[in-house]
C-alpha cells in the first residue's frame, strides 16, 4: 500500500472510494505552510483545488491521508489528469507519532489562473469532506465562504449533484479518524 495526501474532492471515503477501490481512511492531518486555493484551471474551465506553499507558519491545510494499491495510482493519476493539469508529488506528513511519505498533486503553473470560481458541486464535495472528517469549524467555514459559480453543462452537474446526494445520504458507520484538530 502506497499512502496518497487528499485535500480537496477526494476527502470523503465515498468519493474517494469509488475512484480507488483499495483506499483505507489512515486519519486526518494538518499540512503547515501551505495554502488552499480553488485556482488549477480544469478541462471544464472552473476552478479545483491546489496546495500553495506560502513558507508562513501561519498558514496550514487540513487532509487525510489514504493508503492504496500500488497497481491503483495510474487510474487515480488519470482521473486527477496527472501531467494535464497537475503533477504528483511527494510531501512528508505525521500521523499518530508515524511519519508517511505521501503523494499528492500540485497545479502545474501554466495551470494556474487566479480569477477562477470552482462549480457550486465541486465546492460542496470538498465541503461535505471537510465536515464529515469533522475538520475544524473555522476551516470547513472558510471554504464555504469561496464564491462558487453554476456549472453550464447540465448533465455533468446532475451526474454530481446524484454523487453529492449519495454523500448526504453516506451512512456514519465509518467512524473518521480525527487528529484532535
Amino acid at each position: 500500500m502506497i499512502p496518497y495526501f487528499a485535500y480537496g474532492s477526494n476527502l470523503h471515503p465515498l468519493r474517494f472510494i469509488e475512484r480507488v477501490s483499495s483506499a483505507r481512511l489512515v486519519g486526518v492531518v494538518e499540512l503547515r505552510q501551505y495554502r488552499l486555493m480553488f485556482h488549477k484551471k480544469s478541462t471544464d474551465g472552473s476552478g479545483k483545488c491546489n496546495l500553495v506553499p506560502t513558507g508562513s507558519e501561519f498558514d496550514f491545510i487540513y487532509g487525510v491521508i489514504y493508503e492504496i494499491n500500488p497497481a491503483h495510482k495510474s487510474d487515480l493519476d488519470r482521473v486527477e489528469g496527472k501531467g494535464c493539469g497537475y503533477l504528483d508529488h511527494h510531501i512528508s506528513l505525521q500521523h499518530q507519532g508515524r511519519k508517511y511519505t505521501c503523494f499528492t498533486y500540485f497545479a502545474q503553473q501554466a495551470y494556474i489562473v487566479d480569477n477562477l470560481k470552482p462549480y457550486h458541486w465541486y465546492k460542496q464535495l470538498v465541503v461535505l469532506g471537510a465536515r464529515f472528517l469533522q475538520f475544524s469549524d473555522a476551516y470547513v467555514d472558510s471554504l464555504v465562504s469561496v464564491e462558487s459559480v453554476e456549472d453550464p453543462d447540465e448533465k455533468r452537474k446532475q451526474v454530481n449533484e446524484a454523487l453529492i446526494e449519495k454523500i448526504i445520504n453516506y451512512p456514519n458507520q465509518v467512524t473518521p479518524l480525527n487528529a484532535n484538530l
